[in-house]
């Protein structure tokens, strides 16, 4: 009788456990489709491009890409919450963007539609002029805006209500006018601020990071200062506080099993958790900052009221 020995059989035993995971833990056995809301190459897809090869790794399947671009995400939401809960649906997203879209009839969908699954990242709003712009500082940006009300400097903004419009209505409502722009996109904010076309624009870090020897860096809306953007001031150290930032989420349509719901966190958690998911992610301007659906819920409850707050302002001063 041929022996077997442990080595071996233990071989044969870790080719039956589910990809990283415990014996009975639930694993997709088949592709799991992916909601991206946003076209291409943005840094909603980036998010999830940059950890394709470990989710493959991390539950045995393949994610399966299908772009929903369109009215600022809300077409790709408003199309998840009405996929099968099976866990073979699930999207990457940018909050508050999602929550805003729902509370100025973009999107036919609430945030009750969805089970959260995490936020792994954060890309914090950041304003920038041309190097050669002579508002090269947040100090010299105020006065100048305050100097000259009936010529409001113009400033970019990319996504309507999206984190940089947010921040850039933060500062307005703050006493600081200015004419806010929306821009078709991160790209082409910079290319006009670059080009003069715009005094100043209100972008996210990670969409600047490519370009910022080209640029001032006013200011970061966080809470700290950015390891990224040594001796960058933030709005609140300069007397204004205001923070937003683009938090990117894993979201699922509601109903989700309890115990696949937990997989998905518990398998994102290890996946942000590796040392090279980090640098890469951080080299692409959004630095992992890994939090639980459940954090991702409080985060949504506790934006509730300034959301409205915000959208009842922008609604109303909009066009000034």
């Amino acid at each position: 009788m041929a022996r077997i020995f442990p080595s071996a059989l233990l071989a044969v035993v870790s080719l039956l456990l589910p990809p990283s995971g415990l014996a009975g833990e639930w694993n997709p056995d088949k592709s799991v489709k992916i909601v991206v809301p946003f076209n291409p190459g943005g840094g909603t897809d980036q998010q999830a491009r940059l950890v394709e090869k470990e989710f493959m790794e991390e539950f045995g399947q393949p994610l399966s890409f299908v772009y929903k671009p369109g009215a600022d995400g809300a077409v790709g939401a408003t199309e998840l919450k009405d996929y099968p809960a099976d866990g073979y649906n699930i999207a990457v997203h940018t909050f508050p963007l999602i929550m805003m879209n729902t509370l100025t009839g973009k999107g036919r969908y609430s945030m009750d539609d969805f089970d959260y699954l995490g936020i792994s990242s954060l890309d914090v709003a950041v304003l920038v002029t041309r190097r050669e712009s002579p508002l090269d500082t947040l100090e010299k940006f105020v006065e100048t805006a305050r100097s000259r009300p009936d010529r409001k400097l113009t400033v970019g903004v990319v996504e309507v209500l999206g984190p940089s419009h947010i921040a850039a209505l933060k500062l307005q409502r703050l006493g600081v006018p200015m004419n806010i722009i929306p821009m078709a996109g991160g790209a082409k904010g910079i290319a006009a601020v670059l080009g003069g076309h715009l005094d100043a624009l209100m972008s996210v870090k990670g969409a600047s990071l490519n370009t910022v020897s080209k640029l001032n860096v006013l200011a970061v809306a966080s809470s700290g200062a950015d390891p990224d953007l040594s001796g960058v001031p933030t709005f609140t150290e300069r007397g204004f506080p205001v923070e937003a930032a683009a938090a990117r989420i894993w979201i699922a349509p509601r109903g989700l099993p309890d115990d696949v719901k937990a997989r998905y966190e518990e398998g994102f958690r290890r996946i942000y958790g590796k040392d090279d998911v980090k640098s890469r992610l951080a080299g692409a301007g959004q630095p992992v900052t890994f939090e639980s659906g459940q954090e991702l819920g409080r985060m949504v409850e506790a934006f509730e009221q300034e959301a409205g707050e915000l959208v009842e302002y922008y609604t109303a001063t909009k066009g000034r």
